[in-house]
């Protein structure tokens, strides 16, 4: 599990990092600077938590989070605060969670285990390609596109071509919120936006057909993933 920490108190983020340091799976960076965060984020790197003080000089941590939720839509955002007057703001960049200052240790233990339930119950589709297995959060991804005898993931403005079918791909995903629209489609439900008979338009503003023999049981799918009874 790779962790960022930034806080402009640098004794602060030493605290912080020995409290994680004795989570065995970790693998931290510590930052006293905003703008160096972002300059990873810039320049391809990635997380899975972020642990941002709200309160620092140069950039504040609700809009650093805005900024790096440009690159990034699925880490876990824990803020460090010394007051919960900026909750609200934090539902704009879906915080996991607020941790009051002075953090202890207590704090942290309680708040990774609650990330490690999240994370066990997240799906990963793994991708086999010439190079490497890549492992791919459901979360991410907004549509899978049959092309020929390969398919295209589309997933947090970027995609994969896999040397796979859509049929195998959609049985990997059989138990999650996917759902095969028409015969070149499998959508992330999660990302239909609006819809009609005959077509869909998802969160990213790309529009795609949608069969007709598959219109009625899209909308029994697409109204239990609102209930919440499909895996998420």
């Amino acid at each position: 599990m790779k962790i960022a920490v930034c806080d402009d108190e640098n004794l602060f983020v030493k605290k912080i990092y020995q409290y994680l340091w004795e989570q065995h799976d970790c693998a931290v960076e510590c930052f006293t600077s905003p703008s160096e965060l972002l300059e990873k984020y810039r320049a391809g790197e990635r997380y899975d938590v972020l642990f941002l003080d709200i309160i620092m000089e140069s950039l504040n941590g609700i809009e650093l989070a805005k900024k790096i939720r440009e690159y990034d839509g699925r880490a876990l955002i824990v803020f460090l605060t010394v007051a919960l007057e900026y909750a609200p703001a934090g539902y704009e960049v879906d915080a996991f969670r607020y941790l009051l200052k002075p953090v202890t240790e207590k704090d942290i233990i309680d708040t990774m285990r609650a990330i490690r339930e999240k994370f066990a119950v997240s799906r990963i589709l793994r991708i086999r390609t010439p190079e490497c297995e890549l492992l791919v959060h459901t979360e991410e991804l907004h549509y899978i596109e049959a092309d020929n005898k390969d398919c295209i993931l589309y997933y947090m403005g970027d995609t994969i071509t896999v040397h796979e079918s859509l049929s195998e791909l959609e049985n990997q995903l059989s138990e999650t919120h996917f759902f095969r629209v028409h015969r070149k489609y499998l959508v992330n439900l999660a990302r239909v936006r609006e819809f009609d008979d005959k077509k869909l338009t998802l969160d990213c503003g790309r529009t795609l057909p949608l069969s007709r023999r598959r219109s009625a049981e899209f909308c029994s799918m697409l109204n239990k993933y609102i209930e919440g009874d499909l895996n998420k």
